[in-house]
């Protein structure tokens, strides 16, 4: 029984072992939050630097849409010149480090994932037009239904190339300043990879991505 306001020792000792316990919980609670958010912020990075190697590489390839349209040209010309002519169109694996990592694509922020999503959807677009051009259906087609399919070929690639971009620059932008600038620059990016006349962006301009 409590006499004249005392309150016996032990309640004491109870209740500040009590609150030592409760500050742990918290603390060990903070830190594990901290950990988890860092190991969260290395993964993102992680993905995107194999992303962006990755589409770099392909968009290196690709050169510029001037070159696509150049090249392009040129096929024509000789498929005009020749009806019998039919270009043989490699197969390609542009997407083996996507394809690693798909299962874990839903650590990156909005910005890179819908970005990301678009530029290797179109990749798989192309694979499924480029296993129609290898058929022998597409060597009986008449001259004029080629050059179609081909000029489209070429359509898809260059659409590749400004996915492709856009995805590049949404990366380096998270890299160096970060999600809300991402978000912030997202339909500025977007238009600027649009136009036609685009070529391909300099190798992570940020610096970011290698280190």
């Amino acid at each position: 029984m409590i006499l004249s306001g005392a309150i016996d020792p032990r309640i004491w000792q109870a209740v500040i072992a009590g609150a030592f316990v409760a500050l742990g919980w918290i603390m060990n609670g903070w830190q594990n939050r901290r950990e988890r958010r860092a190991r969260r912020d290395e993964r993102v990075r992680d993905v995107h630097r194999a992303l962006y190697a990755e589409i770099s590489a392909y968009l290196n390839n690709l050169g510029s849409e001037q070159a696509l349209d150049i090249f392009c040209a040129d096929m024509v010309a000789r498929m005009q010149d020749d009806p019998d002519f039919a270009p043989l169109i490699p197969t390609e694996s542009d997407d083996l480090i996507f394809t690693a990592i798909v299962e874990e694509i839903h650590v990156l922020p909005r910005t890179s994932i819908d970005a990301v999503v678009l530029y290797y959807r179109q990749l798989g677009a192309i694979s499924a037009l480029i296993s129609d051009m290898r058929a022998p259906s597409f060597r009986a087609l008449a001259a004029g239904q080629r050059i179609q399919m081909y000029s489209d070929y070429i359509e898809m690639k260059k659409q590749a190339l400004r996915y492709g971009v856009y995805s590049l620059r949404l990366i380096a932008v998270y890299a160096k300043e970060g999600a809300e600038a991402a978000k912030r620059d997202e339909e500025a990016i977007r238009q600027e990879a649009a136009p036609a006349s685009v070529n391909t962006p300099d190798a992570d301009p940020s610096g970011r991505l290698s280190g």
